[in-house]
């Protein structure tokens, strides 16, 4: 039979960086999420809207709910409020 390593001999390594600028390690992060994002999201709305799902409703709940989130940090257009366009007196029917 084979012989086990030591525990300590199983420790996971850290991995060198490849900058030492944080701001660099920001970007890098910026630029993987925005390269996945449309994916993600895609499958996010298959398993929350997919006819033929086979998941269940917590779990298409949640999904549902992350397309909220994701869509929560796309920035949206903001509407205009409607303008009032009525009578001048400001009451209704006499």
């Amino acid at each position: 039979m084979a012989k086990q390593a030591a525990p300590e001999d199983r420790k996971p390594t850290v991995p060198i960086p490849s900058t030492d600028d944080p701001a660099d390690w920001v970007a890098q992060t910026r630029a993987l999420a925005r390269r996945y994002l449309p994916d993600a999201t895609k499958l996010l709305a298959a398993i929350a809207f997919g006819k033929d799902t086979e998941a269940g409703l917590h779990t298409r709940m949640i999904a549902a709910k992350a397309i909220v989130d994701i869509a929560g940090v796309i920035p949206q257009a903001t509407p205009t409020a409607p303008s009032y366009e009525g009578p001048g007196d400001g009451g209704g029917a006499a």
